[in-house]
């Protein structure tokens, strides 16, 4: 089987690949398994440049236990995980050890461990990939073992059997407790030591960690970040009193600060006089006619239109007091940017030169505009929680999140108003906290912008634009390198559309061009369908069990021989043995020590009773 062959159904089952050097494991696309794909377009033209390309599998939604060797002590003689491990498909790696494959249950989010597991026992998940048969290293080939091919789609394949489950989760959750703990963020101030200890403490406890070592953790944390410190005595009592709860009982104001601070507010009821003498003006300006302290604003674009240098050039005129635009003042006051996106080294180029177009001096705005990269970090909104409780109130005026895509938990829809209100939910919780604005930086639907509403602009779900207070939208003009820039607001009158041209590095004003004169795309051209081709068969489960199977046990990669003869594709033949054998009309037969799978039309033989 050529690789392009075998990279074509690994496509046509669902799994995203991407080719590496022949015989090595290096990528040869510019961003790795970021960019894997389906789209047999563009495999078939990869494998056509480079034929002899290994495969690699993107893992991301997977999880893929790498076992090292054929000596594996992990493994060895324990029937009982060797037929828990049986339920994936496997395939022999060239240096003699085993990569099985599951699918990570629903609400799990694992990242890949290098020996966490047990020694020379690495899994691959979100983040990473595998290289996958035929592919060959070092003169040697990957194969999958006879029976367990990889011939189901990712959302067919197995769970990983509890014990493994329970194991990672303890391995997620202590990973995620390091990070908050070794954060390079802001020191934590007098007033939010005890809180953000104790959230530590508990998202510690929640992976199973003792007392001991949470104490061990909070007094290097204390020593480190809080200022002034906390006596030792208080530092152990948190540790104490948070590990009195069992690692499953956690109160959920103890960890994931997030969870529990939301909604603790009381409740209380206030008259229209009382509300008037509590609140006498609205809030102070940030950028006049768009935003107020603690309000979010969304920045809505389609891709590579420019919008980063858009908000590089607001945080610059934040930090440095100026008008932004020729339109909007802004008051003064430090800027965090949390980059998702770029590299330091770029933000370390591109800030300076807008600030060099737009004539602004570096001692205006370099000690007061701060950068957090964030890239290759997969840190999500709510892994972010520690950092937020680091940074003390008021400190800074404006927190840019770029882009906010990146910043979603990985099981979350963008499409689900509940799960997109959350969001938004959460940050005007921490805007509240640390009296800043947070301003998102988000991307357009697909298709033409030119004939919708402002508040209709934007990827994901309707909240995303109702629950911000301020959505701001690019739309490109009819003439080239120009936009017009629109806004829907909460607090202030109706804003004009503007539009701007492009002069790089930075968007001017450009009041000679018509906002109304919107771009409007070109539909696509539908790609010709040819009609000669036969139209793939249609079968019957009832049909295929009765022409391919007997009493006779086959195995997978037998039945799908005869399958493939027939015209079914690989997919088409896994949907129907998973409904054949949920239907009882066929039966998985395990045999031998490592449990080889077949399947026939009668159950298999009972094992014989053991004398006692």
């Amino acid at each position: 089987m050529s690789m392009l062959h075998a990279a074509l159904q690994y496509a046509d089952l669902g799994y995203a690949i991407f080719p590496c050097a022949a015989g090595r494991k290096t990528p040869l696309t510019p961003r790795g398994h970021q960019d894997a794909t389906t789209d047999t377009e563009t495999i078939t033209a990869w494998w056509t440049r480079n034929k002899d390309a290994n495969i690699a599998i993107r893992t991301d939604g997977l999880l893929v236990v790498d076992v090292d060797g054929d000596d594996s002590a992990w493994l060895g003689d324990q029937d009982e995980r060797w037929t828990d491990m049986a339920m994936a498909p496997s395939a022999r790696t060239p240096r003699g050890g085993r990569h099985f494959l599951f699918r990570q249950p629903t609400g799990r989010s694992w990242r890949c461990t290098q020996g966490r597991l047990a020694e020379r026992v690495d899994t691959r998940a979100n983040g990473g990939y595998i290289v996958a048969p035929p592919s060959i290293v070092d003169g040697r080939a990957y194969r999958w073992l006879e029976s367990y091919e990889l011939d189901v789609p990712p959302d067919r394949l197995p769970e990983p059997p509890g014990w493994l489950i329970e194991r990672l989760d303890r391995i997620s959750a202590m990973a995620a407790a390091k990070p908050a703990l070794e954060s390079a963020g802001q020191q934590i101030a007098e007033g939010r030591r005890n809180g953000v200890l104790t959230s530590y403490a508990g998202t510690m406890r929640r992976a199973g960690m003792s007392e001991a070592e949470i104490s061990a953790a909070l007094l290097q944390a204390n020593t480190d970040r809080c200022d002034p410190p906390l006596s030792t005595d208080e530092v152990t009592r948190i540790a104490h009193s948070v590990a009195r709860y069992a690692p499953g009982a956690i109160p959920k104001s103890h960890a994931n600060g997030h969870e529990g601070a939301i909604g603790s507010t009381p409740i209380v009821p206030r008259s229209i006089r009382e509300l008037g003498h509590a609140f006498p003006a609205l809030r102070e300006s940030v950028i006049h006619g768009l935003l107020r302290r603690g309000e979010t604003m969304n920045v809505i674009a389609p891709p590579k239109t420019g919008k980063s240098w858009l908000v590089i050039d607001l945080a610059l005129a934040i930090a440095s007091g100026r008008v932004w635009l020729n339109c909007y003042q802004t008051t003064r006051g430090d800027v965090l940017i949390l980059d998702n996106e770029l590299h330091g080294e770029t933000s370390a180029n591109r800030v300076p030169r807008v600030a060099e177009a737009r004539g602004i001096p570096a001692d205006l705005y370099a000690d007061r505009l701060f950068v957090v990269n964030l890239r290759g970090q997969l840190r999500d909104l709510f892994s972010m929680e520690p950092f937020f409780q680091s940074i003390e109130r008021d400190r800074f005026r404006v927190v840019i999140l770029d882009a906010f895509y990146r910043f979603m938990p990985r099981d979350m829809d963008e499409n689900d108003n509940g799960t997109m209100a959350n969001l938004y939910n959460h940050l005007d919780w921490y805007a509240e906290q640390l009296g800043c604005c947070f301003v998102l930086i988000h991307h357009t639907t697909k298709g033409s912008q030119a004939g919708k509403s402002v508040t209709d602009v934007g990827a994901g779900a309707g909240s995303q634009s109702r629950a911000t207070d301020t959505h701001l939208i690019m739309r490109p003009h009819e003439e080239p390198d120009s936009i017009v820039l629109d806004a829907a607001v909460r607090s202030w009158p109706p804003v004009l559309s503007q539009c701007l041209r492009w002069t790089f590095p930075v968007w001017m004003p450009a009041n000679d061009l018509d906002p109304t004169l919107l771009r409007k795309e070109n539909p696509k051209r539908a790609k010709h369908v040819t009609t000669d081709a036969p139209p793939p068969p249609t079968w019957t489960v009832e049909q295929f069990v009765g022409e391919l199977m007997s009493e006779k046990p086959l195995s997978k990669a037998e039945i799908r021989e005869q399958a493939v003869a027939r015209g079914l594709s690989w997919r088409r033949i896994a949907d129907l043995l998973s409904i054949a054998e949920s239907k009882k009309l066929i039966f998985r037969w395990q045999v031998g020590r490592e449990h080889r799978v077949l399947f026939a039309t009668v159950p298999p033989p009972a094992r014989p009773e053991v004398a006692l």
